[in-house]
């Protein structure tokens, strides 16, 4: 039984160890390597004995399993949450794409079961978390080819988490940024706001709501890509709060300053007839101020223009 006082991380990284100590042979012909690796088994040995919580090490044998043709579903995910354990320290991320983490991911957002795929992805997400090096290297291995074409895959938590990984990978990043327009990023993750899944649809409006709130020239982008009008048409009337609503509102209100959205008079109207309804049914709900102020905002910029 799981000892509920000891740290899942902690956990995860002891049965990283044994297995990478358990699946190697000590007469020096190693199971998970074409050649003989003593020093890795000696290092492996005397870090499960110590129970050593040394990120290196454990990052080390996470990838030995990950790279193993023996490891099976349940020690891949647990090599990757033991990865997770030590991923949100900067230096232990550098560290990651050093050891060659980099080729491991790819491999596993690409071709993996469903849920290692998933885990893979999220770890792909925290690697890349504010973090320059990090998001350099999975640039220049080209992650955000793979990642776009996920977007349309038919398992919508695969594409929830590939969502993930691209903001972390373009978000205050501008080379991330200028290399998703390249491959035409923004044209595919608009089927993302047509989704029945609603962790899709509010992940994806949030994105585009991040990305155009400060900068013109990617905020022009969107509205070329006509973004605006398919978050218009995910706009409900509502009478309480509602996350769904406040993200594409959010999205809208990024969206609409200072563009150029080329509304008919027709369209135009309808639009604000609509804010202007739901801000006299909510302004005085009780947690539906944000939602009011971004409906205001819409009203402001397209009355602007």
């Amino acid at each position: 039984m799981t000892d509920p006082n000891v740290p899942r991380g902690a956990i995860s990284y002891q049965n990283v160890l044994k297995y990478s100590v358990q699946h190697h042979d000590q007469t020096g012909q190693p199971k998970l390597d074409e050649a003989p690796d003593v020093e890795r088994h000696e290092f492996l040995a005397n870090a499960l004995n110590a129970m050593t919580t040394d990120a290196s090490a454990a990052l080390k044998a996470a990838l030995v399993i990950l790279n193993s043709d023996e490891a099976s579903t349940e020690d891949q995910i647990e090599s990757l949450e033991a990865i997770r354990t030590y991923i949100d320290d900067i230096d232990n991320a550098i560290s990651l794409v050093k050891l060659g983490g980099t080729a491991t991911l790819l491999r596993y957002i690409k071709d993996s079961d469903s849920e290692v795929r998933i885990s893979a992805l999220n770890t792909v997400a925290e690697v890349a978390q504010n973090n320059i090096f990090c998001q350099n290297a999975l640039i220049n291995d080209k992650f955000l080819p793979v990642l776009t074409k996920n977007l349309s895959n038919a398992n919508q938590d695969i594409v929830r988490s590939s969502i993930y990984a691209i903001s972390s990978l373009i978000r205050n990043f501008q080379p991330g940024y200028n290399e998703f327009k390249r491959i035409k990023g923004i044209r595919a993750l608009i089927p993302c706001l047509k989704s029945t899944n609603s962790n899709v649809y509010i992940k994806t409006a949030f994105l585009i709501a991040s990305l155009t709130s400060g900068d013109k020239s990617v905020r022009d982008d969107f509205v070329k890509a006509e973004v605006f009008p398919v978050l218009v048409e995910n706009l409900k009337p509502i009478e309480e709060y509602d996350v769904k609503q406040e993200t594409t509102l959010f999205a809208l209100s990024s969206l609409s300053l200072e563009s150029d959205l080329k509304l008919s008079t027709e369209k135009r109207n309808d639009i604000l007839s609509s804010l202007q309804l739901f801000i006299s049914k909510n302004k005085q709900t009780e947690n539906c101020e944000e939602m009011v102020n971004y409906a205001r905002i819409i009203v402001d910029n397209l009355n602007a223009r």
